[in-house]
């Protein structure tokens, strides 16, 4: 999905606000179900309006692109779409999609610090778009808390529990699509690290398969260092040199002749392998296979691209004759 088809998505919700209707569940610690609020009816429609002019906020912001998450770094206005393993943190959306009858929180029997995320539906029989919004502590008060409300004349004591909902989520879960708006989040509390280590894993055994290392075992040691196991992650979803099958010995070839690579990658005694052997060949062995390495048909220039996202480019016929844009790979 990328941000166009994400705009059109959100947009029904938006152009649409007497059509659909919202639901809001809460997911509670240790319990595998959400659970539905029951919310007065006069509260429902500002509910609504406040989380439509969040969505209005995304579509309306022209900066933001929306890449992959396997492929994941350092750029702003980013949202991701999710293309690794949902983790077990999020399988209360899932249930959603899947049950109608929930059970209702109960406001006597249920505990209001345990709940840890709310789950926004809105939509209507047609069309439904869930916004994942993990709850904050600072947001839910208890009983345990004291707080004084402003009255006529003076200030008095709120005795009952409540929750702050603001238009802030982390999800947006929509035709079909996760996509994530908060990276740090998703980081933190929902076991992406252990995600993106399987899909590193899978990264080096395509990488083995190929038999161009002369020492694959050294990529399994930085398998825990999170920077490295992202790079890996993209090279299992979206390497272009793999895909496109290219022979080893144009790979060895490039790194011999590319100015930026020239005497950086060593190789073994017949030059049929690659050997890395520091942690500078590591990384530069990863921009290899993601063919960050490009020459501008322009200038000539060599250039290295840390942030070109994925062509849309048919693997099957790369060997063909095409019209050059501004860059080519040097590899392909």
């Amino acid at each position: 999905m990328n941000k166009e088809e994400l705009n059109t998505s959100l947009n029904y919700f938006t152009e649409n606000p007497e059509d659909i209707g919202i639901t809001i569940y809460v997911v509670l610690k240790d319990e595998d179900k959400p659970k539905k609020l029951d919310i007065e009816a006069v509260a429902l429609p500002a509910l609504k309006k406040l989380f439509l002019n969040a969505i209005d906020d995304i579509v309306k912001n022209n900066e933001l692109e929306v890449v992959s998450l396997s492929s994941s770094d350092d750029r702003n206005n980013v949202l991701y779409e999710y293309d690794i393993g949902i983790p077990d943190e999020l399988t209360a959306l899932g249930d959603i999609n899947q049950n109608d009858g929930h059970t209702q929180f109960n406001i006597s029997d249920d505990d209001v610090e345990k709940v840890i995320a709310l789950i926004v539906e809105i939509g209507n029989s047609e069309k439904q778009i869930l916004l994942y919004k993990t709850m904050a502590r600072i947001n839910i008060y208890g009983r345990k808390s004291f707080f004084l409300k402003k009255s006529d004349v003076r200030f008095e004591k709120i005795d009952d529990e409540f929750f702050r909902i603001s238009p802030n989520f982390q999800l947006i879960q929509v035709d079909g699509s996760l996509i994530v708006l908060d990276l740090k989040t998703i980081e933190k509390f929902f076991g992406f690290h252990d995600a993106i280590k399987r899909e590193a894993e899978l990264g080096i055994e395509a990488i083995e398969s190929i038999l161009l290392l002369e020492n694959p075992e050294t990529l399994h040691e930085l398998v825990e260092d999170m920077t490295f196991a992202r790079k890996l992650t993209r090279v299992a979803k979206a390497s272009p040199v793999l895909k496109a099958e290219i022979p080893n010995s144009k790979i060895i070839e490039f790194c011999k002749q590319f100015p930026k690579l020239k005497g950086k990658i060593r190789f073994n005694s017949d030059e049929s392998r690659i050997q890395l052997d520091t942690r500078k060949s590591k990384d530069l062995f990863m921009q290899i296979l993601m063919d960050d390495f490009l020459t501008s048909e322009l200038t000539n220039f060599h250039y290295t691209s840390f942030t070109k996202d994925e062509a849309e480019a048919d693997f099957e016929t790369l060997n063909a004759e095409s019209t050059p844009e501004n860059t080519e790979s040097n590899i392909a």
